[in-house]
């Protein structure tokens, strides 16, 4: 016995002294974490009334040196170190799907098939805004998730479905651009201006990237062309005059029969209630203001039906030209004629006798029809059928080709929009979660979902926040105290279930408060309808991520990875995209009732 405690104490003692030889420091070695909010206080202590000692900004990444409790030290120079809030940052490893990876300015998309529906958002629950042809060219690369691709091509930007695209990765063009030779001919240019196809587009001296910068322009803004030499466009915009390349801009040449500026201007009148003005003739144009109907408005130009406008004493902007009564010229009283087509977008598309679904259903139209457009009444486009007949479909159901503008019904975006949602990817780092039958990882399939999710909210408009945005590591009291932190209109924890008993299935919703039951209810039946998995019904629960979020909160369990039937089920691009809209869907149901 007292040979065995004295084992005991030498390994004690070697142990306490390579222990003691360890820096604490190393204890968080290759550890980095990138900050998760627009301006995070670095304090010299680890309190909340510390002294401020520096400030960093969203997306910049430091290494971490010390952790207390629920505050990381971190590397801020290499002479200074902090500490800052573990529930204001996330954690960064090799491999890490931040949100400034997922998107590139150095990439194309090649399109593998004709009418390429493009989507406001990454879902088939998004509106369609256009349409892309096989091997059509100049189709920038924006972003993209598991099952989309966001894209911007000839002034539509949007989404596509990731199985009928190819991501082709190339140079940027600028870089590669010589400074031509001083023989190259200029060609000056009369009635043209440009829209700018990307951000932070340089505005050079000279025609050559090696030339001062003047300035930066960002996509979806105009420029006058004065002048064009090989590949560089000599622009004037707001008083400077330089030189851009352009691969970058889209050159609008002014159509004959239309009024330029100096013209005469004319005056007219609005016809419909709250008429968008737009910052560029343009749907993707900023909207600037809405005018009611009745408002009488100068016309400075006009171009591909739309009307640039003098309004409220020297205001300019952008309006469709087919919602205005030019002074003395008659109209028709409820129809406006419209220069495009309408595309059918499902099989089965009710074409009516009188613009209201209670109308007389006269034919059905399939899908990728195409009849064309007489004219606009309410939201509902008046067409021509193939026998010379006319007929009424509702706009927001169809999309448009040519100068028809697209017409929308405000979807689920507009319950989502502004609003601010905090998503918990369940697990993460050394904490995988539950283990499926095939060795699939929680932490895994909670981040896909996740990410997924996040895209769709965004594009509706709401502010999102991701607990992790990779595989690390986070406290799991860090995780509903940015919720608190950002003030959260929903914090959602993602998580799936694991049993001992394999024959268990289904989807199961937990909230911890009575005024959380309406979220859950509206998530919940969501979710069993468009995932299909067993009802395993809302649950009261005490479990810590909801009890200490003082926002609405709800924690999901999304499917049985311990059965091996759904295990396979939950693994498929089809289910995640199913369970991220339903839970989507879920959630602009509930902001609708509230």
């Amino acid at each position: 016995m007292v040979h065995k405690v004295h084992i005991f104490l030498i390994a004690l003692l070697l142990f306490s002294t390579i222990f003691s030889f360890l820096d604490p420091s190393d204890v968080q070695a290759n550890r980095t974490v990138v900050v998760a909010t627009d301006v995070l206080n670095v304090r010299e202590t680890p309190d909340a009334n510390g002294t401020i000692i520096s400030k960093v900004q969203r997306g910049e990444s430091y290494p971490v040196v010390a952790s207390q409790g629920e505050w990381l030290k971190i590397q801020v120079t290499s002479s200074k170190t902090g500490w800052v809030a573990s529930y204001l940052v996330t954690e960064s490893s090799e491999g890490a799907r931040s949100t400034a990876s997922r998107s590139s300015d150095e990439a194309n998309v090649q399109i593998l098939t004709d009418d390429l529906r493009v989507r406001s958002g990454p879902g088939t629950n998004f509106s369609v805004v256009g349409f892309l042809h096989a091997n059509a060219t100049s189709v920038q690369y924006l972003e993209e998730n598991e099952n989309w691709v966001k894209v911007h091509s000839d002034g539509v930007e949007g989404w596509v479905a990731k199985e009928f695209v190819t991501i082709i990765a190339k140079k940027k063009k600028e870089q590669q651009a010589e400074t031509p030779e001083e023989t190259e001919p200029t060609e000056e240019t009369g009635g043209q201006s440009a829209t700018i196809t990307t951000d932070g587009l340089n505005i050079r001296s000279e025609p050559s990237t090696q030339s001062e910068v003047l300035g930066s322009l960002s996509s979806g803004q105009q420029v006058e062309v004065l002048a064009i030499r090989g590949n560089w466009l000599n622009i004037s915009y707001n008083g400077t005059v330089g030189w851009i390349h352009s691969d970058y801009a889209n050159i609008i040449k002014t159509p004959s029969g239309t009024q330029n500026p100096g013209s005469p201007k004319v005056e007219a009148t609005i016809k419909v209630a709250g008429l968008n003005v737009r910052s560029e003739p343009t749907l993707n144009g900023k909207v600037l203001e809405q005018l009611p109907e009745g408002t009488v408005v100068m016309i400075i130009s006009e171009r591909n039906n739309w009307c640039e406008i003098e309004y409220d004493g020297g205001k300019t902007g952008w309006i469709a030209g087919w919602f205005l009564e030019k002074s003395g010229v008659s109209s028709p009283p409820s129809s406006t004629s419209i220069d495009g087509t309408i595309v059918i977008v499902d099989d089965a598309t009710n074409i009516r006798s009188a613009p209201s679904t209670d109308s007389k259903v006269i034919l059905r139209a399939d899908e990728g029809e195409e009849f064309s457009i007489i004219g606009v009444e309410d939201n509902w486009y008046k067409i021509k059928l193939q026998d010379g007949s006319e007929g009424f479909v509702a706009g927001w159901i169809v999309a448009t080709k040519g100068n028809a503008t697209s017409i929308k019904r405000a979807g689920a975006e507009q319950y989502l929009a502004n609003k601010i949602i905090v998503i918990d990817p369940g697990h993460g780092g050394r904490d995988v979660g539950a283990i499926g039958v095939q060795g699939t990882f929680e932490k895994d399939l909670t981040l896909r979902t996740s990410l997924l999710l996040q895209d769709k909210l965004k594009a509706a408009g709401a502010t999102v926040y991701m607990t992790r945005m990779s595989d690390t590591s986070v406290p799991l009291q860090s995780r509903p105290q940015m919720a608190n932190y950002h003030g959260a209109d929903v914090f959602l924890s993602l998580h799936y279930d694991s049993i001992d008993d394999t024959s268990v299935t289904g989807t199961t919703t937990y909230y911890y408060g009575t005024t959380d039951k309406d979220l859950a209810d509206s998530v919940h039946s969501s979710l069993v309808q468009f995932t299909n998995l067993r009802d395993r019904e809302v649950r009261q629960e005490n479990y810590l991520v909801l009890r200490e979020s003082m926002q609405p909160s709800l924690l999901l369990e999304l499917g049985y990875i311990s059965n091996r039937g759904e295990e396979i089920t939950i693994l498929s691009g089809d289910f995640q995209e199913r369970a991220s809209t339903a839970i989507y869907q879920g959630l602009a149901q509930y902001f609708r009732g509230n």
